[in-house]
């Protein structure tokens, strides 16, 4: 069974009590929410039960702050970080902005969209070694050649079939090639 990491908040007379799977999407939300009197609460201040006021007044962006803060670190997220670095700047240096390059960059991308980094065009400008105006240009290009969808208003998107067919084909042999030294 796998671990939960619980956050606490009181609202008013009430406790409320968010669960997260430990190994949860960082961007996601509780999976379970539970009210309850506060054990200090006056009996009388909880006789009406919940209302929608109490519930609007549950931050779940900070709460979700709190769940990703406690979250395990993972010294496999590193190396796997470095290894995405060491591949899109080989590819660029490569190739160049190729559709292999872009539907990596893509890749990445929504890679860290789902694991809520806070500022996604600067995390990926620091692995490629660029500029986060330049990245932010390499990501339209990726979207301008149906290599990533687009989420109208927000960041995110999903890689397009042609992106996964690139980023699971014969490059993904290359790179490993590359990363193991037999290029």
């Amino acid at each position: 069974m796998s671990e939960h990491i619980e956050i606490t908040q009181d609202v008013g007379p009430w406790r409320v009590l968010m669960r997260w799977t430990a190994d949860a999407d960082p961007a996601s939300g509780p999976t379970r929410v539970l009210v309850t009197p506060h054990p200090d609460a006056d009996p009388a201040s909880t006789q009406g039960g919940v209302s929608s006021t109490v519930l609007r007044q549950v931050d779940f962006k900070k709460a979700g702050d709190q769940f990703r803060a406690a979250r395990p670190t993972e010294t496999r997220h590193e190396v796997a970080q470095d290894t995405e670095a060491e591949t899109l700047r080989w590819l660029l240096a490569s190739e160049g902005i190729s559709d292999a390059y872009l539907a990596f960059l893509a890749e990445s991308y929504v890679r860290a969209v789902s694991r809520a980094v806070p500022n996604v065009t600067a995390h990926l400008a620091e692995l490629t070694h660029k500029r986060p105006e330049t990245i932010r240009g390499h990501l339209k290009e990726a979207r301008k050649r149906d290599l990533l969808t687009t989420v109208p208003g927000k960041a995110g998107g999903q890689l397009t079939t042609k992106a996964r067919e690139i980023t699971t084909g014969e490059y993904l042999d290359k790179i490993t090639d590359h990363l193991m030294g037999n290029d």
